[in-house]
């Protein structure tokens, strides 16, 4: 019984408040109601457009900057890291994975990952860098070349 009193007079007290409220706003002024400016102006809409582009180019230019310091693919202190991938299916990757000294060939599906050989001398990362930085143009020019063939 005390729970229901107490939801009836919240909800009085609240009736009667918001009442007194919109009294008090129906007397006011109508002069204090009018705007002197548009709500919306030229200058206004320019300088909203203005810092929206700032804060995307500033989130543009912080994920170039990661992406080129490498700061995406370090983990462990700099002690693991991706060195190559590749795809072999729609799901199935091999990947070269560096711990410390040592060079690992992952075989990775959407269920499991599986060392698929433990490297005795490690690949060369210079010779890895070099074949990876084709540019388009070049990987491109292959695939046509390749498509011109069969």
């Amino acid at each position: 019984m005390k729970a229901y009193l107490l939801k009836f007079v919240s909800i009085f007290w609240l009736v009667l408040w918001s009442q007194l409220g919109f009294t008090a706003e129906q007397r006011s002024t109508l002069a204090s109601k009018t705007l002197t400016t548009p709500p919306v102006s030229t200058s206004a809409l320019l300088e909203t457009l203005f810092g929206l582009f700032m804060v995307l180019a500033c989130i543009a230019f912080l994920a170039w900057l990661l992406r080129r310091t490498g700061r995406f693919q370090t983990t462990a202190n700099g002690e693991m890291k991706i060195i190559t991938s590749l795809a072999l299916g729609p799901r199935e990757r091999a990947v070269l994975l560096q711990v410390g000294e040592q060079q690992i060939l992952l075989g990775v599906t959407s269920q499991t990952v599986q060392t698929l050989h433990v490297l005795e001398t490690p690949v060369s990362t210079t010779t890895i860098k070099s074949n990876s930085n084709t540019s388009f143009a070049e990987k491109f020019q292959q695939v046509m070349q390749q498509r011109a063939k069969s």
